[in-house]
């Protein structure tokens, strides 16, 4: 896997990545992919995630990755350092951690898995949800670099709809897709794993300031379900289950347009009353 592969799209290119050494990357943020106060949470998953399959001893697919956002990552340079911790006939387990300015900013935990034709079921199912292309559904994405680069329709009230009755649960399901087109592939799932306001936003008034702590992603898609994908929206489902001392925690699903469950993630945010 080479940057070229992964050049196709502005995401594509905000993850170019140099070698710097053995187990070494180095790149710079990238502006477009800003978040509030530091870089897009999906943004620094996904550069973790892609500085693993770069490495020469890498083999078979993402399985599970869990990411500490420790610190903001500014738009300024950083390395990205990789560790083999176990390789095994069909499992590798790696390290990834992202350093800028002498601080660790990310730190990953990722499985990578040779996949066999065994037995397949999935008992999850997706929820009804009309066509991304049906007339009257909202756009909305966060005011922040990494949401304008991403077409949201939501077929659920968005977190400040007038009437919105917040006595409901905070839950969303909305249409994600690449605003450039780019295709999908397991680097864009790491991030847009990431893609939902939070939680909290549902139940007050007022916006409140919050970031991720921690994420981690289990990646169900074969390479033939993301192509089958290609370019077109997916659905993203998140439902939070516990707010309270500050932090709050949800899961989100991600469906294909034909009810492929592609990836399933949980995270724990903090916020500010």
């Amino acid at each position: 896997m080479t940057d070229k592969e992964h050049a196709s799209g502005t995401f594509g290119a905000s993850l170019a990545l140099a070698s710097a050494g053995a187990n070494g990357w180095s790149g710079i943020a990238d502006p477009s992919y800003a978040g509030f106060g530091g870089q897009f949470g999906g943004w620094t998953a996904a550069a973790l995630l892609k500085a693993i399959l770069l490495e020469g001893q890498a083999r078979g697919e993402p399985l599970s990755q869990s990411v500490l956002f420790i610190e903001a990552v500014s738009d300024a340079p950083f390395m990205i350092a990789t560790r083999l911790i176990r390789s095994g006939a069909r499992l590798q387990f790696w390290r990834s951690e992202l350093h800028q300015e002498g601080r660790c900013c990310a730190h990953a935990q990722i499985v990578l898995g040779v996949r066999r034709d065994t037995t397949r079921f999935t008992d999850a199912v997706m929820p009804d949800a009309p066509p991304a292309d049906t007339e009257g559904l909202a756009e909305w994405a966060p005011p922040a670099g990494f949401g304008a680069q991403y077409r949201s329709r939501w077929i659920t009230p968005l977190p400040r709809s007038p009437g919105l009755d917040r006595s409901r649960p905070a839950s969303s399901l909305v249409w994600q897709q690449d605003r450039a087109g780019r295709p999908l592939d397991v680097l864009a799932l790491a991030a847009i794993a990431d893609l939902a306001p939070p939680r909290v936003l549902w139940k007050r008034e007022t916006m409140t300031a919050s970031s991720t702590v921690s994420m981690t992603t289990h990646f169900h898609a074969t390479a033939q379900d993301i192509a089958d994908v290609a370019a077109r929206p997916i659905l993203s489902e998140v439902h939070c289950r516990r707010c309270e001392g500050g932090y709050f925690d949800h899961e989100l699903r991600l469906w294909s347009p034909g009810g492929v469950l592609l990836a399933v993630s949980q995270q724990v945010a903090v916020f500010r009353d």
